[in-house]
Order: C-alpha cells, then sequence, then structure tokens
C-alpha cells in the first residue's frame, strides 16, 4: 500500500488529534481519498504518558490504531 505518514514529537497530544490529522489530509487531497496511512511519535519506557492514556483508551495510540493508521514509535530508547 502506497502512502505517506506524519511523525510529530507533541503534535498528537498537543497541538492536533488524529480527527483533525485525518481532516487535514482529506483537505490537502482536494475532497478526495487521501493517502496518510501512518503516524510516529515518540513512545518509551521513559515517556510513558502515551503508553498510560492508551491503557484507558484514550490518546493518540487508540484513535490512530481505531481508523487504521499504522502506529510507529520513535524514541523508544531515549527520553525526550
Amino acid at each position: 500500500m502506497a502512502g505517506y505518514g506524519v511523525a510529530t514529537w507533541a503534535g498528537l497530544e498537543e497541538a492536533f488529534t488524529v480527527g483533525e490529522l485525518l481532516a487535514l489530509a482529506a483537505e490537502a487531497a482536494g475532497g478526495q481519498h487521501h493517502h496518510l496511512v501512518a503516524v510516529q511519535m515518540p513512545v518509551s519506557l521513559v515517556m510513558m504518558t502515551p503508553i498510560a492514556r492508551a491503557l484507558h483508551g484514550r490518546g493518540p495510540l487508540p484513535a490512530a490504531a481505531d481508523v487504521g493508521l499504522r502506529v510507529m514509535a520513535s524514541a523508544p530508547a531515549a527520553p525526550r
């Protein structure tokens, strides 16, 4: 599957939601089907907030998974 992804350090926690990101992708595609397929964000044992929120069904990790986006972790071994 061809497509693109968005990598952000804090965007999905502080600037916009997964839903807003999808709306922007659709707008950029001119209302047609967008090709956004993945998001990347920092997730590690040192930076537990995304994991803790996901365990309660909140935050960008479950939101991205719910709409079929691939989720990739950045900085898995290093703190921010």
